[in-house]
């Protein structure tokens, strides 16, 4: 083997390793490229679990006076569906008919008082006033029981009119929560668009941190596929130079046994030995 057969191998070896740090060098860039992105988005994922804390902290309380004002506004249906059933049933004509009894009652005391009349016709009239003012108490009953009815529905009006209110107020609250809650929520969609931006450069960054990887692994193999030949090459070497070595000790026992010797016997020697073929001497 020739010297410059080792020395090419050397320079190859040296230009593959230097190619593949030159690759690795190149990877490690894009991989710590990479993980800052990851980083960031880890940041991004801690600020995107903050704000959907606040906008579900938010939307909680708007669901309590939700369910509040849906309460209130319940209540109020019913009420108002009573007090319009309530004046319906109390919306019939009795003060007209209680006064209309009054009058007839009166007329017929005073008919009693100041007109004559036979005994059968006085009974008769004193029957009919009888009934009259049974039917005046009858009447004024159920008249009683009308205002009764009325007042009620006053009051229920009236507190018709409060929970409207304490709805107006709940209403205003879910409301201005609901806006509160817009504002995280918007920040949450926004994260998440930053996050999936990220996401997709992190995959880009691996993708070509791989390719770099796969590239700077070709000459790897290559150097070491090199090495390998550089190491048998001195191998081969040193093999060779331990040959010299040993021809020249056998030589120079040779040479102890034969003073003389003529100069083509001894190259004739030393290339038996070399051939590891047995010399005759003359």
């Amino acid at each position: 083997m020739k010297k410059s057969e080792l020395q090419n191998a050397e320079e190859k070896f040296r230009f593959y390793k230097d190619k593949r740090d030159e690759l690795r060098n190149k990877a490690i860039e894009i991989r710590d490229e990479r993980d800052m992105l990851r980083e960031e988005r880890k940041k991004l994922f801690e600020e995107l679990d903050r704000e959907r804390g606040a906008r579900d902290a938010i939307v909680a309380e708007m669901k309590l006076h939700k369910k509040k004002r849906n309460e209130q506004r319940d209540k109020i249906e019913l009420l108002i569906r009573y007090a319009i059933e309530s004046r319906k049933n109390a919306s019939n004509s009795i003060e007209a008919e209680y006064e209309k009894v009054k009058l007839e009652i009166s007329k017929m005391e005073n008919e009693i008082v100041i007109t004559p009349h036979s005994i059968k016709e006085e009974n008769t009239l004193i029957d009919k006033l009888r009934k009259l003012r049974v039917q005046r108490e009858e009447l004024k009953k159920e008249l009683n029981k009308k205002n009764e009815i009325l007042g009620e529905v006053e009051n229920i009006e009236a507190e018709i009119d409060n929970l409207k209110k304490i709805e107006n107020k709940e209403n205003e609250l879910v409301k201005q929560l609901y806006e509160k809650s817009q504002i995280h929520h918007e920040k949450v969609l926004e994260i998440g668009k930053r996050i999936q931006y990220l996401k997709d450069r992190i995959t880009e960054k691996h993708e070509e941190y791989i390719k770099w990887i796969k590239k700077a692994d070709i000459y790897n193999e290559k150097a070491k596929e090199m090495l390998q030949k550089i190491i048998e090459i001195r191998g081969e070497y040193r093999k060779k130079k331990d040959e010299e070595r040993k021809i020249l000790m056998e030589l120079e026992e040779k040479s102890r046994e034969i003073t003389e010797m003529e100069e083509e016997d001894v190259d004739k020697l030393i290339t038996a030995l070399k051939k590891k073929k047995k010399i005759t001497y003359p």
